[in-house]
């Protein structure tokens, strides 16, 4: 799956940001930024648009729960394209482009090609603080490359 387009439509610090990571073939994108830019919020927003918003969040510091949305457009390796935005909620928080229709699950599910949130995290989401963790944990003689 690439990720063409990441948009922070109202999550944590964002109303109508849209991050174009269409350019490249590998879709390997790096962000970086100077300190409280956003970088650790546009990520959970990311993870929270593809495995769901957590019941506690501490990200509706500007839109409150009802109005968190993450949209994104996505490009499976079959070339199918899924526009959705993902709001808070209990069920069928994923819905299309327009917020009304809802999509199912299992579509977003087949384009993660069975790359859990757990998996996605250690390998794909990177964050500072799990990154300075790991090397510690390697500095110390265990953890994982």
């Amino acid at each position: 799956m690439k990720i063409l387009e990441l948009q922070l439509l109202a999550y944590g610090p964002f109303t109508g940001e849209v991050l174009d990571l269409s350019a490249g073939a590998s879709g390997l994108h790096l962000i970086f930024g100077p300190n409280e830019a956003g970088k650790s919020s546009a990520l959970k927003a990311l993870t929270n648009l593809l495995y769901g918003i957590p019941q506690q969040n501490d990200d509706d510091f500007l839109h409150s729960y009802k109005n968190m949305r993450i949209g994104a457009v996505l490009r499976g390796a079959d070339g199918d394209v899924l526009e959705c935005i993902r709001r808070k909620g209990n069920s069928r928080t994923l819905r299309g482009a327009d917020d009304a229709a809802v999509v199912d699950e299992e579509r977003l599910k087949s384009l993660l090609a069975g790359v859990d949130q757990a998996t996605f995290t250690r390998r794909f989401g990177i964050s500072y603080e799990f990154l300075v963790r790991g090397g510690k944990e390697i500095v110390e003689g265990g953890g994982e490359l």
